[in-house]
């Protein structure tokens, strides 16, 4: 059950990882996943930024707004919200970082797994879900901090920066639904990192 220290492990990770600078993860050394045919992966939210807010402070703006036109429409987006993370987003990554991790040796990316060495560490940064206001349109795009653990020390044996976008769907933003736009980001970033653990594993 090693897969479930992960989030206890990573926040002790601090004193492994000093000579870690921060970098793109397309620059990260992977070489040590050489092999390697089971890999966990986790998410972590804490603290994550909607575009220039808070999350906490963009939720309570956007509830309010809608509750305000419609009541319990804000309390229902923010319900789907949230859940998006778990329905739509996650799987997205999963789908497309193991779609590489099998092509190249047959491997898998998922979580719970129990024996896997190591872990990838799937912490959103930001996420802008863009905006559309007819005339001008904003497009969506996500920032995360993937990093790579050993599960029985806890270290970072590799941490970096990715950037992705989406292209904006929906309506207008009275009833903009991000959420496919947003998986979009997810499944760009899913699809670098697997190609990028691909090479490794081999």
């Amino acid at each position: 059950m090693k897969f479930l220290k992960i989030g206890l492990l990573f926040l002790s990770a601090a004193v492994f990882t000093a000579d870690l600078k921060a970098q793109d993860f397309d620059d990260a050394d992977l070489s040590f996943l050489s092999g390697q045919t089971k890999i966990n992966i986790e998410y972590n939210y804490d603290k994550m930024m909607v575009a220039d807010a808070s999350e906490e402070t963009y939720k309570k703006e956007k509830i309010t707004k809608f509750n305000e036109k419609q009541p319990g429409k804000g309390d229902r987006w923010a319900e789907k919200w949230v859940n998006a993370r778990t329905l739509a987003y996650e799987p997205m990554f999963e789908e497309l970082i193991s779609k590489y991790v099998f092509k190249a040796n047959g491997g898998t990316v998922a979580k719970k797994q129990a024996d896997a060495k190591y872990t990838v560490y799937v912490k959103t940064l930001n996420t802008d879900p863009g905006w559309n206001a007819v005339v001008m349109k904003r497009n969506p795009k996500c920032v995360f901090e993937i990093s790579i653990i050993d599960v029985a020390t806890g270290k970072v044996k590799a941490k970096g920066e990715m950037k992705a976008s989406g292209i904006l769907m929906g309506g207008s933003d009275w009833d903009f639904d991000p959420t496919n736009s947003i998986k979009e980001c997810y499944a760009k970033a899913g699809k670098e990192v697997g190609k990028k653990i691909a090479k490794a594993v081999k």
